[in-house]
Formats: structure tokens, sequence, C-alpha cells
């Protein structure tokens, strides 16, 4: 038997070995285990930290998620949407079939009057085909747009002894693109040229005299589809190559008693059209013809150098641009459209002008003062509506 003595020190031993044991279960906890607001703060602190700096994907994260996008748009892209056609006025209509199908009527009369009866009926399905390749695709043949397709035997829907029945017969199968490919409403449309003919002039007023400038070049647009006589018509103005000769502006003897022109509009002055906004004109089937056209005036000048440079060559500068709207209006004469007189009503123009010598074909690069005028015009116009120009 073991003794008193011995026992006592086992349980010493045991007790030192236990509270050893629970001193270390304590220091492995967190210090703020037990603190609510240390604990709060910790956990905002760590969700801050993983906003502000999210775990960096693995490759094979990145590559899923590529492969699940591109099943996306395939997915898209696969889908069925119904089949565009494009007139000629540059719009879409959809492309259909004629088929059959059962549909059942309810009786208004006679013995069997509320029951109900099969019959066939027609109906015009659109043509499904993949949302990429929506569109028909078209050709250009003998100068028109056409349809691409072939004649097969395809499966068809028909009326037969009371039936329906799937036959096949030749039909046409048309080719499919991106409706991105298709050509734009101008290219379709019947084109228009105006020439400007000669006696054309702008008339410039400068409050104390007055300037005539003459106008030359043409205009091109389009009518959107084909060209219907005795209606309305409206064509769309797409490009201009109007140009403005060479005018005197100011006029004097300072050149040994010589009348000389000391400043003037140079070459080439030329007449654009404002992309930013539509230009437009309409020929009414009553004759009367109007416009509004958005144009953007390059404007260089040519300078006497002083009174002392009367026998030089004039000082060119850079053109000035600023913008203007024109609105014209004219009657059908007896010419017709080979020779229609259109004009515009006197309009206050904010004139730029250079005095800074440059390239007649480049942008002023220094001194622009504004002078603004009235202007008002008068122009003799042939209209081609052939479409051959």
């Amino acid at each position: 038997m073991l003794s008193m003595n011995a026992r006592g020190g086992t349980l010493r031993i045991f007790l030192i070995g236990l509270a050893v044991a629970a001193f270390l279960a304590v220091s492995a906890l967190p210090a703020h285990a037990n603190d609510p607001v240390a604990s709060a703060a910790a956990s905002t602190a760590a969700a801050s930290l993983a906003a502000v700096d999210p775990p960096i994907p693995t490759a094979e994260a990145a590559a899923q998620a590529a492969a699940n996008k591109q099943a996306i748009a395939r997915a898209a892209q696969s889908g069925q949407c119904a089949a565009q056609t494009l007139n000629r006025e540059g719009n879409f209509s959809t492309l259909r079939i004629t088929s059959y199908k059962y549909k059942f009527v309810k009786i208004k009369k006679g013995k069997n009057k509320g029951k109900y009866k099969r019959k066939i009926v027609k109906y015009r399905p659109a043509v499904k085909v993949s949302c990429a390749r929506q569109c028909v695709a078209v050709a250009k043949k003998k100068g028109k747009y056409v349809n691409v397709y072939t004649v097969k035997k395809v499966k068809r829907k028909v009326r037969k002894r009371g039936k329906i029945v799937t036959v096949k017969k030749r039909a046409r199968v048309y080719k499919f693109t991106d409706c991105a490919n298709l050509p734009t409403a101008e290219a379709l449309g019947t084109p228009v040229k105006i020439d400007l003919l000669p006696g054309s002039y702008a008339l410039l007023d400068f409050g104390s005299f007055t300037r005539q400038a003459t106008v030359s070049g043409n205009v091109r647009g389009y009518i959107p589809g084909k060209f219907k006589p005795n209606t309305d018509i409206k064509v769309f103005l797409t490009k201009s190559n109007v140009t403005v000769g060479t005018t005197p502006v100011f006029i004097d003897d300072d050149c040994n008693n010589q009348v000389s022109t000391s400043l003037r509009t140079g070459q080439p002055t030329r007449v654009l059209l404002d992309t930013t906004k539509e230009s437009s004109s309409t020929l009414l089937a009553s004759g009367t013809a109007t416009a509004i056209v958005s144009v953007r005036i390059q404007l260089p000048l040519e300078l006497r150098n002083d009174d002392s440079g009367c026998n030089d060559s004039y000082i060119r500068t850079g053109y000035s641009e600023f913008t203007h709207t024109f609105f014209f209006r004219g009657k059908v004469g007896p010419a017709g459209l080979v020779k229609l007189q259109v004009s515009s009503p006197q309009d206050t123009l904010s004139v730029v002008a250079c005095l800074t010598p440059g390239t007649p074909t480049q942008p002023c690069n220094g001194f622009q003062v504004p002078v603004p005028i009235l202007i008002s015009t008068k122009l003799t116009v042939k209209i081609d509506l052939s479409g051959k120009n």
C-alpha cells in the first residue's frame, strides 16, 4: 500500500498538471474573445479589407467565366428570330411563307348549333432563322439590288382532299446575312443630282453697299426607293460641290487714282453640307419646290498689301468656317425641272473673316473678326431624277 505522503505527492502533481493545461487553453484564445465591442470592430475591419482587396481569381475561375460568357453569346446568336427583307426605301419587312393549319370554329346555326367543327385555314407564318443572320442578303445586278436566293424543293403544307398534307415543292430558299452588312437607304434609293446653272448668285448686303457673288457647282442626294411621277417627292441631300466665285468686297482708288480691290473673297470658297443637320428638298406634285439646306462655308480672303502693293500679288489667308441654314422656294415653270428658279429670302449671315496670311485650303491659324451681313440668293437649277447620274 502506498503511504499517505506518496498519495499526497501524486495528487499535487495531478493538480499542477491540470492547472498548466487550463492556462495554456486560455492563452490560445483571442484576446478579445470575451469583448463584444472588440469582436464587432474586428468583424468590420475584416469586411472592409475584403471589400477593398477582393481575392484574386484563379486561372481556372477566369477560364470558367470566359467560357460562360461565350456560351451566353452563342445562345443569343443561336436564338430564332423572324427573317427580315429590306425594301428600296430602306425599311425592313418580315419574310413570310404561305401555310395551312386546322382551326375549330363554333357552329352558329342548324341542328349542330353550339358544337365545333374543324376547318382548314390559310395563314402566313414568319420564317424563323438565326438571330445572328436575320436579314435576306442582297446583291447588285444591272445597277439594282436584288434578294439572293436559290430555287429548291422544300417541304410545304398544302390542302388536299379536305386534309393538310406535307409535300415537297419548288420554292425560293433565301440566303441570310447579318443586317449590318446590308446597303444603306442611300445606296438603295434613286440618285439625284442638282446642277447650279449660269446666272445663279448670292446677293451680299454690307449696309452701305451690296455685292453680287456668283455661285456654281452641284449638289447630290437620293430619293428613298423608286422615283414615282406625279407624287410628292422628298430628296435627301448628302453631298455638296458648290463654290463661290471671287467677289470684290472693298473697292477704292488709292492706287494712283486707279479703282482696284483692297479685299476680295479668295479661292476656293466652298459651300459644304453641314452633316450634323438634315438637308432635304421637297418637290410637290402641284409644282412647288422647297428646300432646307444647312451648310458650312469655308471662306479664304485675298488682301492687297497696303497702298504700296498695288502691283504686287494679293496676300492670301487661310479659310474661316461658319454655318448657316438656307430656306429655298420656287415654282416649276414651262421648262420643268430642267430650268427651275428658286430663291431664299434675305437673312443675317454671321461671316467670320480671317486676316492672317496662310494657305487658302487650310483653316485660319490667326486673327479673325466677325462681319455680320445680309444675304439672299437667286438660283437657277437643273434637277436630274433619272437615277443615271
